[in-house]
């Protein structure tokens, strides 16, 4: 048991370290963004974040197979937003023969039903009952959260945790027990409910909603 605590304990404080990783890559990519910026190779620093880390440098090494930096950068914006306006894909996808050929034809997912019902469970991660608005967020760094707004997400990651403040309580299509945000709703000591398939549809934005944490109701 004391092994096994230790390990856990280990496990914790290398994802940490890996999220400082990503910190300290992300503070040097926007330092050469700023420099491609400078010299004309992009439109915005940011969009240094729309090119693979080969592509990066490629253009300071001089081994980059395209220079044109701002015509890849737009092609991927297009091909997000692109992504965006798509309805996810079926929780199974069976693929036979090459991954990319066809794929995309066969990610469009049928239109699902009108659902009237005015009940549905989750699992209740995080104890506490909230009758409240409800606000569905896609993106979190285009919306926000008034505070005691109950937010309707498809999944969280720590991106989120700007807006978790102001959250009554958490509804999440995805996830488990020690799921991103089941874990900070208990931290927080918020409402939460996960694993509620098809909530981003089913919830309309703006509507009063009663969530209760315990039974996932």
């Amino acid at each position: 048991m004391g092994w096994a605590k230790r390990r856990v304990r280990d496990r914790e404080n290398l994802r940490f370290e890996r999220t400082r990783i990503f910190g300290r890559a992300r503070h040097l990519l926007r330092a050469v963004g700023r420099q491609f910026q400078a010299q004309g190779l992009l439109e915005q620093n940011d969009d240094v974040f729309f090119l693979t880390i080969s592509e990066v440098l490629g253009a300071i090494e001089g081994f980059a197979v395209d220079q044109d930096l701002m015509a890849l950068v737009r092609m991927r914006k297009a091909e997000m937003e692109a992504a965006a306006r798509r309805a996810d894909p079926g929780e199974r996808i069976l693929v036979r023969g090459g991954s990319v050929a066809g794929l995309q034809s066969r990610l469009v997912a049928e239109a699902r039903p009108v659902d009237l019902a005015l009940e549905r469970k989750g699992t209740g991660c995080s104890a506490g009952k909230i009758t409240a608005v409800a606000r569905v967020v896609r993106d979190p760094r285009k919306q926000g959260l008034q505070r005691g707004e109950i937010l309707v997400a498809r999944h969280t990651d720590p991106g989120w945790i700007a807006i978790f403040s102001n959250a009554a309580a958490i509804v999440v299509e995805r996830g488990s027990l020690l799921s991103h945000s089941a874990i900070v709703a208990r931290e927080l000591g918020i409402p939460c409910v996960v694993g509620l398939k098809g909530a981003m549809d089913w919830i309309e934005d703006g509507e009063t909603i009663e969530v209760d944490g315990a039974t996932g109701q």
